[in-house]
């Protein structure tokens, strides 16, 4: 996973290799973003506990 940082210096999410996956997280919960062929998004939350 490649990080991404914003003006301030702050980490904001992380980018896959490929590039097709980006997961943000905030507090205790994990936004994942999955690209499709089709250029749809998959839009996933879990909290944080829930991922082992």
């Amino acid at each position: 996973m490649e990080e991404v940082r914003n003006i301030n210096n702050k980490r904001i999410c992380d980018i896959s290799k490929d590039k097709k996956v980006i997961e943000i997280c905030l507090k205790d919960c994990l936004t994942i973003i999955t690209a499709n062929p089709d250029g749809t998004l998959n839009i996933t939350h879990q909290h944080k506990k829930d991922v082992a």
